[in-house]
Parts: C-alpha cells; structure tokens; sequence
C-alpha cells in the first residue's frame, strides 16, 4: 500500500531538522526502587523501556523491550508511569513521542576501608533543587508529533483505531471495524461476501472510504471494505458525520480511511499466511527499501485469497412427495478468488520536493453467486461475477515558504465489471442439476453475460497558509471525472438495443475552505470550513421510436460547518462538530446496472445535518491500573435519501424518504498495573426514524427504520505473558464477544407480531492465543484462532446464514 497521500498536518511532512527538535527531558523526583529480594539475592540487572509521552509530557504507554527478570522489569515500569517530562518539541512545538530509557539496578559498593591518617574535613555539598539527572544511558527518539495521537486530539469528529493486535489474528478487516462503537459490518455470506457498512446509522454509499486518501475504489480495491486483507493496513481513522475538507470529497455520514504503515528507514518486510476453514487461504506479501533519512525508496504489496466458503447452513427441500423437509447441506457454489498488488516509488527531501511519489496497483476477483436476498428458492449452480482493476497515481508535496505548503495528487484508474449469468439449468441444495430451465439465466427471467468498463480520472489539491503560529487557512480542490460504457453480449431480442453501450460521464467538483485557530494556550481548537459541491452527468436513454435522446444532469450545492476542541483539565477533552453534509449519486445509482436496475438521471442528492457531542479522557492512571473512557451523542437529520425501490424488472434508485438518527455510544477499557490483563467494551443504542410524511413511506411516518440493527456491543479480553520461555517473547491469550439485538426485517407497524420477519438476537464469540518472539530484527508469531465458539446460528441479514464455528491459523513474519 501506498504511502498517506491525501493529509497535509499542520506542521511540515518533510522530517525537522536535528536543530528544530527538542529533546524530552525528565523533570520529576520519581525514585525506582531496588527489589528486595533480588537486592537480598545480590542480583543487579539493566532494563530498556520504549515508554510513549503525549503533547503534555506524561507517560501514556511503558513497554519492557530488554528484560533483567520479572521483579527488575515490574519496579521500573510500575514506576516508569508516574514520570513527567518536559514534551518534545519540533520546531517549538509540542509533541507527542517515544523515547527508550536504560536504567541501571546496581548494588551499592561496599565502604572503602578505614585510615589511620588524620582525618580530613570534606567540603560542605550544597543543596539543590535541580531535576535530578536523566537515567542511564536514555535514548530518545523524536518522530514529530503521533498522527493517530493527533487526530485523536484535534476537533476532528475522528476515532482511530491500530490494526497491530488485529494483523495477528485471523478476523478480517470487516471484523475489525465492527467492533468498534458505531460500526456495523453486515454480510450475505463468509469471505469475498457483499457487506453492508454502517457508521452511526447511514450506510454504504453515504459513508465515503479511502486507502492514504485516495477513494478506495480507484486504489485497487473494488471489492469493498470488509475483504481488504487486514495485514496490509497499518490503522484506521473513522470520520463521524464530519469530513474533513482534505479528502475533496462529498460524504453524507462520514468517511472510513486505512492509512499504511509509515516507512522506516533500510530494508524491512512482512509476510502473513492464514488458513483454515472452509478452504480458505489468505497471503500477504510486503516490502521496502529506504536506505536514508532522504532521497530515493521504494516498496511493493501483494495479496491473493481463496475459499470455497463450503459451510453447513439449514435449508428446506422437496421430499419425494413435493412436501418441505429441514436440511443442513453445505453450500456450493459459493466461492471468492482475488489477487492483486501494488508498486511504489518515491523520493524526498530534494530540492524541488519534499516528497514525489508514483505508484502503480492491480487486482482481480471472482465470486460464484449462490442464492437470492433471503436463501430460499432454488439455488444458483453457475452464476459469476468479477472485477479487474489497474491504475496508477502520482503524489507531489512542497513546502512553498515558512507558512505555506501545497500537496497534489493526480491519479488513473481503470475498472472491467463481468457479470455472466447463463445456465440452463435448475440446481437444488445438494449441489445437483435437476432439470433444464425454460429460459436460460439464474438470477432474473433472462440470461445475462455483460461488462462494464469505467475509466477515473482523478485529482486533488491542498494548499495550506499559517496565518500564525495560531491560526491555519486550507484550500482544497478535487476535481473527478468519471466515464462509463459497456455490452451486453445476451439481449433478449436482436434487434433490441445494447442499452450498455452509449458512453456516460459523471464529473464532480468539491471545493473546500477551512480555518483552524488554536486558542488559550491551545485549550480551545476550532475549525470552521465551507464546502461547494458541482456535479455534472450526461448520458443517453434509447426512446421507444428507435434511437437515443439525451438525457444530462447538472447540479450546485452548498455545504459547511464546525469543530471544535475543548481540554477541560489534565487529560480530559470534550468535542462538539456539526456539518450540513452532501452526497452526489453514484455512477450505478444514476446509470443503472444494465439488467435490473434501470438508469435515473433525476437524482437528486442526499443532504443532511449532522451533529456530534463527546467527551473523552487519555489513560487515567492509578494503582489499581489505567482506566480509559469515552462517550458520545450523535444525530442525523437525513432528507431525500437513495433507496433501490421498484418490483420485478423495473428497478431503480429513487429519492424516497427523511430520516432521524439519534445515537448514544461509549467505550470504557481497563489495563491493569502490570499490563498483563486488558478489558474494552464498548455499546451503541441508536433510534432511526422515518420522517416522511408523504409518499412511498408516508404511511409509516415516525416508525423506526426496518433491517437495521439499532443495539449493538462489543467487548475484548487480552492477556500479556511476556518472557516466558525466550528474551523477548509473548503469549497472547484472547476472548472477543459480539451482541446485536434483535430487529424486524420490515416496517414495525405491519402485520401482527406473529407474522413479521425478524433477525433474531446475535450472541458470537471468538477466543484464541498468539505467541510471538523477537531476535534482533526478526519477529515470528503464530496464533490459533477459533470462531464462534459455540456454533450459533448467526444471520446479518433475514434468511443468509453466516457461518459456524471455524478454526485458523496464521503466521506472520516480520523484519
């Protein structure tokens, strides 16, 4: 994956020079007490510590790296916690860091022996009451300030959440991000599965997802969030309701962006291999070389996954009779195929840029479709569709002068959609034909076998003025032009037009304007920004009397909104961001599909008002271990919102109803004293309500929202068991736990209780334990995984069972 590519900090991207840094320096009297009984035992030893100090200079994070035994290690990290420092600065600006700190546990030495010389009056030592020195041999290093601790400091609606204990387990990327307050990640299956994202109540489309800025569609990634191989993300940052203007892009209830793992210096690699059930398999492959600080580097990602997705689910077939009978078959049919890859090369730090970047991907998938919305029916035996992906894209960023810095991205990308859907035959649920069809095709009354071809050309620009050391203006452009064609080999008539073939076009321009000044001592931050949205598409719809008439649509609109930060003492914040937000339609959304969604070049966009309030502490640390907390309130006021309405072939998406989100989330999490024990749970209550008083849903005016989970929790148990067996080792036992509370398919208000389809309650959990050693620059780790421990019957979606319990393994490699 490509390096962050679309966010310009505050400060510099280019690295400060060693005269623009400012050391932490210790300023407390903590002393570190020498264990008894290993002072009793005549023992001494020397521990190195990677602790992590925040903007203000106290410990955040204190991790053994080099161990002298269990007693030395606990004395200095237990007080390790309770150091203050004066923060690092680059370039007079506080910020957060990591330094490394060597303490020495030496005996004192014994008395010198007694004289007989006439005794000599020593000099008075006078008192001080200067800082006491640094330890030992402390190493410090200064990266500027933590991008993650940033973000999660800023008025930005943000949370961020560290894919690092993720990458060794065997959860996919979906997984991941359903665990976290807010998210849900519903799928119609196992791996390479279509998922439903959610983030505080608006889905799919109306959440915006990006890999190092650029949309994750153009970067290589078609087939959605939840199958990105987790091992290729470094963290993720969610965006609630608000976006930032640097993503030039329109966003009707937040933005999801994976940001890769940053380059360090010389050559380093990584490599993971996970398999188990289901016939499934994922590699991950990743490189780079920067042989210094500045200049040239370069790097390269691969990954490939397979699975046959052959699970036991419980269906009803026909018995000899024709009467229903309760099955449990394994699904066929069913399986995912993807591989893809990427290159990059850069330079930085030359005279004419701080940093050029260019970068090159492809991809490709397969997926088998085995049955319609709710699993019942006939099963499909032969339908497929895919995907195949290149493009590239170039990077430039210059700091300009002292106060200005400009960063552009310019990208190509390339897509062929295939769908084919031509059997002629009628499967059952064991995998066999069982009679010719009437007309050929699975998924509709017609065969079909068509590709979509859309070519991206993409840009955007961030220009960035410090007014003063306290007050920041950002301009942002982002132009993007979409073109799409394509052919439909199997028409239900000759004669018929091919209503894939005209070219469409889609052009869209967001330009965005954002101050940000930081007040009292920088106990207050606030932004305000301002968006303008112009969208353009043109196609052409083929007329009843023969030929094609145009049909173009062109659209302004308006947008903006505020942030702000406000520190209430010690490590204590509270948030407040509100954005009247916009979302243009999509290329599918407005030129249809080909088969059964039709074309409609009247959307309109999606609008709403979005507004978020939250308080949230860094670790509160005490003897009884750190304590970490967060809350927030969230409401959406959603108006003309894209819904895919329609019966048998005449399908479309359609502006057809408001909505009101309300929400409460929070997060509370404990590490104990010695951080050998960590517990995180985490809840969502959210009530989504249909405001249309007219019109396809009048009649359900004030009625929650059907097919949507509106209580969901989360909660995690990790255990620490370092040096066991190896200096530096690991033995990482996990539990995780996942609730959604029951909720009706359809509206509330129709039929009786007895009559409504209903998802019921989910209950899964998953439990395991990794082991991991580290010999120089050498880390190895293996860890066993087994989900859903007790093989619930899980179903995301009415009818689509997910699957039971399954057992893998995974191996990971790093250098």
């Amino acid at each position: 994956m490509g390096e962050p590519s679309a966010q310009v900090p505050p400060t510099s991207s280019a690295p400060a020079a060693p005269s623009d840094v400012q050391l932490p320096v210790r300023i407390d009297t903590v002393e570190v007490p020498y264990p008894e009984s290993e002072r009793a035992a005549g023992r001494e030893g020397e521990v190195l510590l990677r602790l992590t100090l925040d903007e203000q200079g106290a410990v955040t994070d204190s991790e053994v790296v080099r161990s002298a035994g269990p007693a030395f290690d606990e004395a200095l990290r237990t007080a390790s916690l309770s150091f203050r420092f004066e923060p690092a600065r680059v370039k007079g600006e506080a910020v957060a860091c990591q330094i490394e700190l060597l303490h020495t546990f030496k005996l004192d030495a014994p008395p010198p022996p007694a004289v007989t010389e006439a005794p000599v009056t020593p000099e008075p030592v006078p008192a001080t009451t200067e800082p006491p020195p640094q330890d030992k041999g402390m190493e410090t290093t200064v990266a500027g300030r933590s991008e993650a601790e940033r973000h999660r400091q800023s008025a930005e609606a943000v949370k961020i959440v560290s894919i690092r204990r993720a990458q060794a387990r065997a959860a996919d990327l979906g997984q991941v991000l359903a665990s976290q307050e807010g998210v849900e990640v519903r799928r119609t299956g196992g791996l390479g599965s279509s998922a439903m994202f959610a983030l505080n109540g608006l889905t799919d489309d109306q959440i915006r997802f990006f890999l190092d800025g650029v949309p994750l569609d153009l970067s290589g990634y078609p087939f959605g969030i939840a199958n990105v191989p987790v091992n290729l993300v470094d963290s993720v940052q969610l965006y609630r309701g608000v976006v930032p203007i640097r993503y030039g892009a329109d966003a009707l209830g937040g933005a999801v962006n994976l940001t890769s793992a940053p380059l360090e210096t010389g050559a380093h690699g990584a490599a993971s291999l996970q398999g188990g059930a289901f016939g499934t398999f994922r590699l991950t492959l990743g490189g780079s070389y920067k042989p210094s600080e500045q200049g040239f580097y370069a790097r390269a990602h691969f990954f490939a996954d397979t699975t046959d997705n052959d699970y036991a689910i419980d269906t009803e077939v026909a018995d000899e009779r024709g009467s229903l009978r309760p099955v449990t078959v394994k699904r066929f049919h069913d399986g995912y195929d993807a591989l893809g890859g990427g290159l990059e090369a850069g330079v930085t730090g030359v005279a004419w840029a701080d940093r050029f970047v260019v970068r090159a991907f492809g991809s490709t998938h397969d997926k088998e479709l085995q049955h319609n919305l709710v699993m019942r029916g006939t099963p499909y035996g032969e339908a497929t569709y895919g995907a195949d992906t290149l493009g590239a894209q170039a990077l430039y960023e210059k700091r300009l002068s002292d106060h200005t810095r400009l960063d552009v991205l310019a990208g190509y990308a390339w897509q062929a959609t295939e769908l084919v859907d031509i059997s002629e035959w009628v499967y059952d649920w064991f995998g066999n034909r069982v009679n010719p069809r009437q007309n050929p095709g699975e998924l509709g009354d017609t065969a079909t076998d068509q590709t979509l071809w859309q070519q991206s050309i993409y840009g955007r620009a961030n220009l960035g003025w410090d007014l003063t050391p306290t007050q920041t203006l950002r301009l942002s452009v982002a132009p993007t032009l979409t073109l799409r064609t394509g052919e439909q080999r199997r028409k239900v008539s000759p004669t018929d037009p091919d209503t894939l073939a005209p070219e469409r076009s889609l052009f869209t321009f967001v330009t965005g304007l954002e101050y940000e000044t930081h007040l009292f001592d920088d106990a207050l931050e606030v932004i305000l920004f301002g968006k303008d949205y112009v969208y353009r598409g043109r196609a052409q719809q083929p007329m009843e009397t023969g030929g094609w008439r145009d049909k173009d649509r062109d659209l302004h609109h308006l947008g903006g909104g505020a942030a702000l930060r406000l520190r209430l003492g010690g490590t204590l914040y509270a948030k407040a961001s509100y954005e009247r937000a916009t979302r243009m339609p999509r290329p599918d959304e407005v030129f249809g599909n080909g088969v059964l969604i039709r074309e409609n070049l009247d959307l309109e966009p999606e609008r709403s008002h979005n507004l978020n309030l939250g308080i949230a502490s860094a670790p509160l640390r005490t003897r009884l271990g750190a304590f970490r907390g967060e809350l927030n309130g969230f409401a959406r006021f959603a108006d003309r919102l894209i819904l895919l309405a329609g019966r048998d072939r005449d399908w479309s998406y359609q502006n057809v109803y408001a909505a009101r989100i309300l929400g409460v989330e929070g997060v509370v999490g404990w590490t104990s004293p010695t951080g050998l024990l960590s517990l995180d749970v985490n809840a969502t209550a959210q009530d989504p309500r249909n405001t249309s008083d007219q019109g396809t849903f009048g009649a359900f005016d004030g009625e929650r929202l059907p097919n949507r989970p509106w209580l969901f929790a989360n909660a995690t148990a990790r255990m620490s068991l370092k040096n066991l067996a190896l200096g530096e080792d690991e033995l990482a036992p996990f539990w995780s736990t996942r609730y959604v509370h029951g909720f009706f398919r359809n509206w509330a208000g129709l039929g009786t209780e007895q009559s409504k389809d209903r998802i019921d309650a989910q209950f899964v959990q998953a439990a395991g334990v990794g082991y991991r050693v580290r010999r120089g620059e050498l880390t190895v780790g293996l860890t066993a995984e087994l989900e859903n421990l007790t093989g619930a019957k899980v179903f995301d979606f009415f009818g689509v069972q997910r699957p039971g319990r399954a057992g893998w393994l995974k191996g990971t490699l790093e250098y």
